[in-house]
Order: structure tokens, then C-alpha cells, then sequence
């Protein structure tokens, strides 16, 4: 059985599991692996390594890497987080995953 997030989780993650929210979501992945830190807890540390096992695999990097460059393209450019510039077009350039 997959975990997942409770049914009353708000509006964007409620009753998806981390498998559904790293495929759906990319900001919330994006914002998990450039924002949290080791010392999370309970469910929060499951979701966190979660996220940072599942961006070891180079082939679902490049998957949210890419989910991420369409994704800012949905927003306006005051409504991008400043975790998510970088895949934008006048980003730095590097959407490499700092995993460290």
C-alpha cells in the first residue's frame, strides 16, 4: 500500500499518494527538495526521502526537470517561487537538482 496524504490535506495534495503528488505536482517536489531541510519528522520526513530517493534516479529527474519547465510556463512571471526561476527561460540555465 502506497502512502498517502490525508483527505483533509488541503486542496493540491488531499488523498494523493507520494507517487501521484511527484508525478502531479512538481512544485511541491520542487519545493520539498530545494526547501526542506534533513530535520523534518513523521510524515513530513517520509515525503522528504521520499522525494530526494526518488530524484536519485536519473530518469525521474529529468521527468520532473521537465514537468517543472512546463509547469512555470503556466504562471505569471510574479507567481513563479523563486525556487522554480530556474526553469524558467531567463533562468540560470542549469535546472540540475541540487541533491546534497
Amino acid at each position: 500500500m502506497s502512502t498517502k496524504f490525508p483527505e483533509n490535506f488541503g486542496t493540491e495534495l488531499a488523498g494523493l499518494t507520494f507517487d501521484e503528488v511527484f508525478k502531479r505536482q512538481p512544485k511541491w517536489i520542487e519545493c520539498v527538495s530545494q526547501t526542506w531541510k534533513d530535520d523534518c519528522t513523521g510524515f513530513f520526513k517520509e515525503f522528504h526521502q521520499f522525494v530526494m530517493l526518488r530524484l536519485m534516479d536519473p530518469i525521474s529527474r529529468a521527468n520532473h526537470q521537465e514537468r517543472c519547465r512546463y509547469y512555470v510556463k503556466t504562471l505569471a512571471k510574479d507567481d513563479i517561487p523563486g525556487y522554480l526561476i530556474k526553469y524558467t527561460k531567463n533562468g540560470s540555465g542549469n535546472a540540475e537538482l541540487s541533491l546534497g
